[in-house]
């Protein structure tokens, strides 16, 4: 990547310092909606400029970025296109860290350079504290958890943000003695090691420590099928599971709400003890449940949707048109992300969704094939834009 020059760094700098106070004060300090429109608007304009992919998009939309003044006016990246391009800037030259989006239907993957984690970092221990910690004080312990993950092992996936963001969660959270159970053989491509989960969990309750799992829709499914029949455990008090979801279009042999019933009685876990996390490799922030804010009388009981932290959006818009729906209305699910300093914030999904009055996202699944018009370009397109 090219390195910035002076003054997209500074203005870079600038925002970067502005977005990382807002994460920090949050949730104890709520900003107005305005204010976040209006660091959004600024993150947009100096995104506009320095990432020439995006840049190209907006010409091509016939977008001023100056001339933006309203929300549903920045133009929207579908997905698809970060397979075609880097919608990424570099503040120096070098990237800190890089993470490779799903593979689509042709193989080939999206890639995303970040120049530093620090907004990455914050967004995801921030949120995830929120929510799926949020009785961290009565825990007692700095470390309170022993962690288990049942994502694809690093030497597997060197490139997966899921396993980026559980490693990290891990150092900050886990007691010392948690373990990874998915890809963790010799050659980093074993599946999933159901007797080692097992095991890992019964030494948690001699030692009495809460176990924290993280773990993919599919991991679970995994891990029913081959549990051994009629095995329970009761976990430790404290003790919780989060579900980060998986492939776009897999389905599985029960519900959701069938396979969570299943996981509750195998670890003795209440419902609201399962979490589920909603994200994408293309943000750096993600969504969750509140099963756990509900249950301590944190939250509101006026959504079962996803929930985010306040400085990522969620907009729907019409299939046909792009234009926003109606609240309530389904329609393609679009995300603008503040904690996007460093790859475009801006992206438009193939998932059907729609918004609750508390802002909770509900997903409905997904738009029929991999590339679509009307809300954004289709591959087609995208490549002859990005060729000219």
């Amino acid at each position: 990547m090219i390195a910035l020059p002076a003054d997209l760094r500074a203005e870079r700098e600038a925002l970067r310092h502005l977005v990382l106070a807002t994460m920090m004060a949050w949730p104890q300090q709520e900003p107005a909606p305005a204010a976040i429109d209006a660091l959004l608007l600024r993150l947009f304009r100096l995104q506009a400029r320095a990432i020439a992919p995006y840049a190209k998009l907006c010409a091509a939309r016939g977008v001023v970025p100056d001339d933006v003044a309203d929300m549903t006016a920045i133009p929207l990246v579908p997905a698809a296109a970060f397979k075609y391009a880097p919608f990424s800037l570099s503040v120096s030259g070098d990237a800190a860290v890089r993470f490779d989006t799903s593979g689509t239907s042709d193989g080939q993957p999206g890639r995303i350079d970040l120049p530093d984690t620090a907004a990455y970092d914050l967004a995801l221990q921030q949120t995830f504290a929120h929510f799926v910690v949020p009785d961290a004080a009565a825990l007692h312990a700095v470390r309170p958890f022993r962690c288990l993950s049942l994502v694809p092992h690093k030497q597997a996936r060197p490139y997966s943000s899921l396993g980026y963001m559980v490693r990290r969660l891990a150092q900050r959270w886990d007691d010392g003695n948690g373990g990874q159970f998915l890809g963790n053989g010799a050659d980093f491509s074993d599946g999933l090691d159901v007797a080692g989960v097992l095991a890992a969990c019964q030494r948690a309750s001699r030692d009495a420590v809460p176990v924290l799992i993280f773990a993919t829709t599919l991991a679970l499914d995994t891990l029913l099928q081959r549990w051994p029949v009629g095995t329970r455990l009761q976990l430790p008090t404290g003790s919780r599971l989060m579900d980060t979801g998986g492939p776009k279009g897999r389905r599985l042999e029960v519900s959701r709400a069938e396979q969570h019933q299943q996981l509750s009685d195998i670890f003795g876990l209440d419902p609201h003890l399962l979490v589920g996390e909603l994200g994408m490799t293309e943000l750096a922030s993600q969504r969750y449940e509140a099963n756990l804010r509900r249950h301590f009388g944190l939250q509101a009981p006026d959504s079962d949707g996803y929930l985010p932290p306040t400085w990522l959006r969620a907009s729907i818009r019409d299939v046909r048109t792009g234009q926003p729906c109606a609240p309530g209305e389904t329609g393609l699910v679009a995300h603008l992300d503040l904690a996007n300093l460093d790859t475009c914030a801006f992206v438009l999904t193939a998932d059907l969704g729609h918004l609750d009055a508390a802002g909770g996202l509900h997903l409905h699944g997904r738009l029929p094939g991999s590339e679509w018009r009307g809300c954004g370009l289709d591959a087609e397109e995208i490549t002859g834009v990005l060729r000219s």
